[in-house]
């Protein structure tokens, strides 16, 4: 229980040379706006909730179509890429870190499929979820 609350607290520090500079988890949240914020941290806290545009809009008590407006302006992307880059990062350190296969890895980062997780990742990541098991 305390290494969850731990980890939901502290920034995760131990990171390979193939990770980003900057925290999926931290990026696109240096802003102002309650609305979005609520929703970023619903995502963080719950990455693979099955989320859809509307259930993430009802976290912000605004329409769909406000909240991709507004994360577009205070966060630089829309709700569904952040919500994408937080599961990628789930994935990709359930993958160094356990020896699930990659159909539980999707399943436990919210993906659903190993095929839909892989298609997510070609589109923001480079080299596949296999190779990031055994990071060169």
């Amino acid at each position: 229980m305390a290494s969850a609350v731990a980890r939901d607290l502290v920034v995760y520090l131990r990171r390979a040379g193939t990770d980003p500079a900057i925290s999926p988890w931290l990026d696109g949240r240096n802003h102002m706006h309650p609305g979005v914020h609520r929703v970023q941290d619903a995502i963080v806290h719950n990455p693979a909730a099955a989320w859809t545009p509307q259930t993430l809009a009802a976290q912000a008590h605004i329409s769909a179509r406000h909240l991709s407006r507004l994360f577009a302006e205070h966060a630089g992307c829309t709700p569904m890429d952040y919500l994408y880059r937080v599961r990628l990062a789930l994935a990709r350190e359930l993958i160094r870190e356990t020896r699930l296969d990659l159909e539980h890895v999707a399943e436990r980062a919210g993906f659903g499929s190993a095929h839909h997780m892989r298609r997510v990742w070609r589109r923001h990541e480079s080299g596949s979820p296999s190779a990031a098991r055994h990071p060169a």
